[in-house]
């Protein structure tokens, strides 16, 4: 019982790993905003000691940066970004298997806003009770386009974490409210 028990095991355990697909950080993601030139990193997980193809169009042709995962399935590039502009990128992960595509890439200037309880307070204000211009905010978010915001939960840890559950959104009609009414 206990042989048949391992050998299941162990079919599932490589199953699961033959099929695992390169996985980005929360923070790296389609709309997000790199900092213009500068040198980027780009990170995530993949099956232990593989390959990961990074691919940008910057420059106007492709440059691939290669990655390996180490033996925890951590990998981490750096790449070259361009001066600032309106014009979305592409970047690709490829891990031999998978491609997966990171689209409406912006470069810029990014800002990181922390530290001050007000932070916490966004357009839409709390409850029933939104902040002055907020109406206003909502009318003029579709000429802002070029602004991109992440909002990265507040977790206390004793230790620095690799990724955050967030995701960036383009500021429109219907994401302006939950920007930070403080910035």
């Amino acid at each position: 019982m206990l042989k048949r028990y391992l050998m299941l095991s162990f079919c599932t355990l490589a199953a699961l790993t033959a099929t695992a697909k390169v996985r980005l950080s929360h923070l790296i993601g389609d709309h997000m905003v790199l900092q213009q030139q500068a040198e980027a990193r780009l990170w995530g997980w993949a099956r232990p000691g593989q390959t990961i193809k990074v691919t940008t169009h910057f420059f106007g042709k492709p440059a691939t940066q290669l990655a390996k995962a180490d033996a925890k399935g951590q990998w981490l590039v750096s790449v070259k970004t361009p001066k600032a502009g309106y014009k979305p990128y592409v970047i690709t992960f490829d891990d031999g298997r998978d491609v997966t595509t990171v689209s409406h890439v912006l470069v810029g200037e990014v800002w990181v806003c922390a530290g001050q309880s007000n932070m916490e307070m966004p357009m839409k204000g709390f409850g029933n009770c939104p902040t002055e211009g907020y109406n206003q905010a909502v009318v003029e978010a579709r000429d802002h386009r070029a602004i991109h915001y992440v909002k990265i939960p507040a977790t206390m840890r004793m230790t620095p974490q690799a990724d955050a559950d967030c995701r960036w959104l383009e500021i429109g009609p219907q994401t302006v409210g939950d920007c930070s009414a403080a910035g």
